[in-house]
């Protein structure tokens, strides 16, 4: 990644190289410390179950044992639906609460904030947590970002017989994949089939309001000084592209980077995309900025809802 990115704390696997920095959004820094990074996941259908039934209360009443490859390619067998789930990734509790389970969370971290979450039990970052806080929840499974900063805190729950289930959400299509392996894990894949089909339905009402309109050429700035911004291979990038957008930072040759001043005049930028709260100290480029809604960071099932507001805002003559 180019650049050296500011000190601070950081908890996403990747953040040895993209740290949380002076004047990021909270949904910026929750994005960056827990949602960098691309990696395969594996299909819940290689197992050759049968697929699981929902029961009225919403668990699945077969297809268990349950056999799940994450995404770092460990494959999590489960006799049983968990009924304890520890998430230190805010995406992932964010789908988990989208699925309906979240009864199911008896812990989280630092960076799960939402006022539903807030009488759990914190066990500290995403990243190196307070293994006796977590341990003392009992949990059944622990969802953890897939990444190669924190080795310690999988093999330690390996070596104590705690379950582990690792994501890495970065693209739209990880994340769909996620929704389903989470709505298979808790046994809630009739909800997790209803939360893609809502998502597939708006992006393709989003993609037909677009299709034939002129490209706006964009930058979404995360925030800092210099401003860091969002490359090719990122779902805001995905974002901006089903938006009928052009990411003007496509081939920035890393996720996220910070850019200069000056590589943002060289750019052809029509329109400037930063999140409400994120601070940036620009000088008078003479390119238009507008603020969008934080939520836009947090991949999850709003994704696709993201990209109809952005959409919107690209193109107000395709929603009048």
């Amino acid at each position: 990644m180019r650049g050296s990115p500011p000190s601070g704390p950081g908890e996403h696997p990747s953040f040895h190289r993209c740290r949380s920095f002076p004047g990021a959004s909270h949904a910026c820094t929750l994005y960056l410390c827990a949602a960098l990074g691309l990696t395969a996941c594996g299909s819940p259908d290689r197992s050759g179950r049968e697929p699981a039934r929902d029961r009225p209360d919403g668990r699945a009443g077969v297809g268990f044992p349950l056999r799940l490859e994450d995404a770092t390619g460990a494959v999590l067998i489960l006799p049983r639906p968990p009924a304890r789930i520890v998430s230190l990734v805010p995406s992932g509790t964010l789908i988990l609460q989208s699925l309906g389970a979240q009864d199911l969370l008896v812990g989280r971290s630092d960076f799960d904030t939402d006022t539903a979450l807030v009488h759990l039990p914190s066990v500290g970052g995403g990243q190196s947590p307070s293994m006796e806080r977590l341990i003392s929840l009992d949990p059944d499974l622990v969802i953890l970002f897939a990444g190669e900063s924190d080795p310690s805190t999988p093999a330690r729950l390996s070596d104590l017989g705690i379950p582990v289930f690792s994501i890495r959400p970065d693209g739209v299509a990880d994340v769909q994949q996620i929704i389903r392996q989470l709505g298979a894990v808790t046994g809630r894949e009739g909800a997790a089939d209803t939360l893609l089909k809502e998502m597939n339905e708006t992006l393709a009402e989003v993609h037909g309001r677009v299709r034939d309109l002129r490209l706006v050429r964009v930058a979404y700035l995360l925030g800092g000084s210099p401003p860091w911004v969002a490359g090719g291979g990122t779902f805001i990038d995905e974002l901006l592209t089903a938006a009928g957008g052009e990411n003007v930072f496509a081939d920035l040759g890393s996720l996220y980077a910070p850019v200069s001043p000056e590589e943002l005049l060289v750019r052809r930028i029509d329109l400037l995309l930063a999140p409400v709260g994120a601070e940036l100290r620009l000088p008078d480029l003479g390119i238009p900025l507008q603020r969008v809604s934080p939520d836009l960071e947090l991949p999850g099932p709003g994704l696709a809802q993201r990209a109809l507001e952005l959409a919107a805002l690209l193109h107000p003559e395709g929603f009048r």
